[in-house]
């Protein structure tokens, strides 16, 4: 087990995110169970009191949940591969770790999508003094807190299984996937151009879906129709970068790692590019969730709803281009310079 300090840093935001999200949970399974808008007891106003102070506590363990998150993928991909012998990037750190490894990524990951759901939801529950999304968001507190259990367990259990006197194999993990060039050139039967094709295709549609979104301040079929692109474009893309696209940041053909983007010789610009990526998929959600309640009768939720949704749907819009300059880009200024593409 490793005691570095930057991973026991991650633990101890961990525990203290688990810590308020438990205190939150504690009132939101009372407000799911008591809540009353139309009632003005004492025993409301108390409840209304104290849901006021676990959307704070749940806002600082999503601040707290989203920084470590980032912290430990830095520590994967910049402080841990000179720990692990024959490790070069978050690779071999993730394969020192075993099965613990990518599925404390997974939880945390779903984790930090459900609140950040909740944390848009909740801007709106906030501007509005009738709080309407209270139930629904307490209800996301309550899906959020097994998940970030699951993902610290899960991190304890990658840590113990961290040895640092036995050796990983790293880019042999990478490599051993093919048997021949032509395996290189293909993933799951279909061949690199194919996926670039329809990688352009479902971009296009993602973005004029969101563009869409944002204008008629959140339609429910066409904010359907966004997350329904969002679903299909989060792996296309992802396969289009790993198998195509880094190649024009590495310079090399076939070197097929997502975790070597996060490196200094590469300008760490998986940070950026993974980030855009997640956005993507996070803002998609959030306008699907917010769509549901822009059509709701009450006047001021749906107007407020559907301002939000939009605005999810214009980030969505922006994290998408972004992601496209930053990856398609470099691939076009090759294009540009050298008048060939790198292909194999």
């Amino acid at each position: 087990m490793t005691r570095h300090p930057l991973l026991l840093a991650v633990f101890a935001t961990d525990i203290l995110t688990l810590l308020l999200l438990a205190g939150a949970a504690t009132v939101a399974f009372r407000v799911v169970l008591h809540w009353d808008p139309k009632d003005t007891g004492a025993q409301q106003l108390r409840l209304q009191a104290h849901s006021e102070t676990a959307a704070l506590a749940g806002a600082w363990a999503f601040g707290l949940h989203l920084f470590a998150t980032v912290t430990l993928i830095y520590a994967l991909t910049n402080i841990l591969p000179d720990m692990v012998p024959g490790a070069m990037c978050g690779t071999g750190v993730l394969q020192a770790m075993r099965s613990g490894g990518p599925r404390m990524l997974i939880f945390r990951l779903v984790g930090l999508a459900i609140l950040w759901v909740w944390w848009r939801m909740e801007k709106v529950n906030r501007e509005l003094p009738e709080s309407p999304l209270a139930v629904v968001n307490a209800r996301l507190v309550l899906l959020a807190l097994p998940v970030l259990f699951l993902a610290e367990h899960a991190a304890w259990q990658a840590a113990l299984a961290m040895e640092f006197q036995q050796p990983v194999d790293c880019c042999a993990v990478i490599y051993d996937q093919f048997s021949s060039l032509d395996d290189a050139r293909q993933t799951m039967g279909v061949n690199n151009p194919s996926w670039m094709t329809a990688f352009s295709i479902t971009t296009i549609g993602l973005l004029i879906a969101a563009i869409t979104t944002w204008k008629t301040c959140a339609h429910r079929t066409v904010t359907v129709l966004l997350a329904v692109l969002t679903m299909v474009w989060l792996p296309l893309s992802a396969i289009a970068l790993v198998r195509v696209l880094a190649a024009y940041h590495y310079g090399v053909l076939h070197h097929h790692c997502p975790w070597c983007l996060f490196l200094p010789e590469h300008r760490m610009l998986g940070f950026p590019i993974w980030a855009a990526w997640m956005l993507v998929a996070l803002e998609a959600a959030s306008a699907l969730a917010l769509s549901f309640f822009a059509t709701n009768p009450l006047p001021p939720l749906d107007r407020m709803a559907g301002r939000h949704a939009a605005g999810a749907a214009r980030n969505t819009v922006l994290t998408a281009i972004f992601f496209v300059l930053m990856t398609v880009g470099p691939a076009l200024w090759w294009r540009l310079r050298f008048g060939v593409w790198m292909t194999g």
